[in-house]
């Protein structure tokens, strides 16, 4: 292992706790005040491995964004390149969902939504140099668009 990932350690991260927020913020709306229409209730997939890994991956993903960190970044990590473009990924994510709550939901807006916050949490983990995040993100993109192709097929 390279000297960076024993740079990897258990911490508290302030910029994971700030992307877990904002990424989290309109799933919680959503959950408490859903759209008329919602395509999105009752998005799972058939599939059980599926659908528990992408809950698991997901948890997983928050967990290490809140707890991983690496002591070589300076805590000006939040203004990196890699850290400006989760910023930027999770902007467009909530611009996908103010579109998405005022009815306007095809599937390119879907499919935005289900790439967007993996993006974020991939940067993130680059922005932070914990390689633990990165990796895990890019498998959560996977699982997480196979569900979307499941309920969302492209014709």
């Amino acid at each position: 292992m390279s000297s960076g990932g024993r740079r990897v350690r258990i911490g508290f991260s302030w910029f994971g706790l700030l992307v877990v927020i904002l990424q989290a913020g309109p799933n919680i709306v959503w959950a408490f005040y859903p759209p008329t229409p919602d395509r999105l209730a009752g998005n799972a997939s058939s599939v059980p491995a599926i659908e528990y890994g992408e809950h698991i991956l997901g948890v997983l993903i928050v967990v290490m964004l809140l707890f991983l960190v690496n002591k070589s970044v300076p805590n000006r990590v939040h203004r990196n390149g890699s850290a400006v473009v989760a910023y930027t990924a999770i902007g467009l994510y909530w611009f996908c969902w103010g579109l998405y709550f005022a009815g306007f939901q095809p599937n390119p807006v879907i499919y935005a939504m289900v790439i967007l916050p993996p993006l974020a949490f991939f940067c993130s983990g680059v922005a932070e140099k914990v390689w633990p995040i990165w990796l895990t993100s890019m498998v959560f993109a996977g699982v997480h668009s196979l569900v979307a192709l499941e309920n969302f097929p492209i014709t």
